[in-house]
């Protein structure tokens, strides 16, 4: 069966004309990178907004129309007619103090000449202190059937807009909220969007050897072992004292998307080895419970001795986590990327599974008597109930007279590993003493 795709509205219009600032204020959410340089997003970035009844709708921030776009910019320009296609309506946002009326006939233009004018609705944004009645007449021309006068910064005249999005909302498919995530993170350069891309088999996001290409968080869906995953590329993370302000923002974006996905594609340029920066991710994902998949990227370009040094030199930095699975490719010629899915898909079998309470505390009772753990502070601990409360990731209580050790934590954590088959993924213990 064809799953019904949410309608999607696209918004289209000059550099800072106050697109990404909009659709933040109307998803309530940092979903595009804010800042007074033009230019600031560089790809399409979608947000569902929930309304009630479980109707969903997707809103898209493309980068901002250039009559005459520099070489670095072309490339995202070059995709506009494609997501224009592919979109149910646009919102045409002009910011109402423009004067640049050449560059908004370039859009006017395009809009028809693919005969788009039923499915446009243009926004004037900025209008914090303006009169409707002030408007300059030049305007008149860009305005279809329907318009609204907003202000996104300061939160003006939303609720209309967001009264004609309910209109076109359709009812969610409750499925998709079980749907497993997936993350690319990693150091600028690593590969990240080539890996992307090779995965979705599309050129979706921009490639470039200029580090930094990539600034905001891309998603889309991605079919892998007859499932369906919502994969997510992520801004290039430099060390602190390379980051200008607009990189330190996408950087903490990419790190803060840890915090809401199943599993982290940590690409890493296999030419360089497992930098500093690459183990600040690792750790931020272990931290988040997010399970880790580490790649080395670009394996194709290393001699035999190279490939040594960096096997040996991993072996030795995850020697604490030596449950996390590593995988050598090619994201360009996409060698071993197969790989990746397989990997995926144990992983995704690991992070659903559910314990029975009576199988977890017959075990752990045995285990207690067996191998008891050390008094803390003259204390022995005694064993209360063990129980898992969740999965994805799979969480444990433990509900103790007492504290323990923490050595013995780590032996509670190989345990479960090894007896329920857990063996590859990040998972939480909490213990209640």
């Amino acid at each position: 069966m064809i799953k019904k795709k949410n309608p999607e509205i696209l918004l289209l219009g000059l550099p800072n004309s106050g697109k990404s600032t909009l659709i933040n204020a109307l998803t309530r959410h940092k979903t595009s990178i804010i800042a007074s340089k033009p230019n600031t997003t560089r790809d399409k970035i979608s947000k569902t907004i929930n309304y009630e009844n479980n109707k969903v709708i997707l809103l898209s921030d493309l980068p901002g129309f250039l009559e005459t776009p520099d070489e670095f910019n072309i490339n995202y320009q070059n995709n506009i007619d494609k997501f224009i296609k592919d979109a149910n309506k646009i919102f045409f946002i002009i910011d109402v103090h423009t004067k640049d009326f050449s560059a908004l006939d370039s859009i006017f233009n395009i809009i028809n000449k693919k005969n788009l004018s039923e499915d446009v609705i243009t926004i004037f944004n900025k209008c914090e202190n303006f009169n409707e009645n002030s408007l300059d007449k030049r305007f008149y021309k860009y305005i279809y059937n329907e318009y609204f006068f907003v202000s996104g910064y300061h939160k003006l005249g939303l609720e209309q807009i967001h009264e004609y999005l309910k209109k076109l909302a359709i009812q969610s498919d409750q499925n998709d909220n079980q749907i497993t995530s997936l993350t690319i993170i990693g150091r600028p350069n690593a590969g990240k969007s080539t890996l992307f891309n090779a995965l979705l088999n599309k050129e979706r996001s921009t490639v470039s050897s200029t580090p930094g290409t990539t600034r905001d968080k891309i998603e889309e869906n991605l079919v892998a072992n007859e499932r369906k995953y919502l994969i997510t590329d992520t801004a290039g993370i430099p060390r602190k004292k390379q980051k200008e302000q607009i990189d330190r923002y996408s950087s903490e974006i990419a790190i803060k998307s840890l915090e809401n996905t199943d599993i982290a594609l940590i690409v890493v340029d296999s030419e360089i080895g497992l930098s500093f920066e690459d183990k600040r991710i690792l750790k931020s994902s272990i931290e988040n419970f997010v399970t880790p998949l580490l790649i080395l990227n670009k394996w194709d370009l290393l001699d035999q001795e190279q490939k040594d040094n960096i096997n040996n030199s991993i072996k030795r930095d995850l020697k604490q986590y030596r449950w996390i699975n590593v995988i050598r490719i090619s994201a360009l010629n996409t060698k071993n990327i197969n790989l990746i899915s397989k990997y995926i898909d144990n992983i995704e079998k690991q992070l659903n599974l559910r314990i029975s309470t009576s199988e977890l505390n017959s075990f752990f009772r045995d285990l207690w008597v067996k191998s008891p753990p050390h008094p803390f502070r003259g204390k022995k601990a005694k064993l209360k109930f063990v129980t898992q409360f969740s999965t994805k990731p799979p969480e444990f209580g433990f509900s103790l007279s007492s504290r323990i050790p923490k050595n013995y934590l780590s032996f509670i954590e190989n345990n479960i590993r090894e007896k329920f088959n857990m063996k590859e993924i990040a998972f939480r213990i909490k213990i209640n003493a």
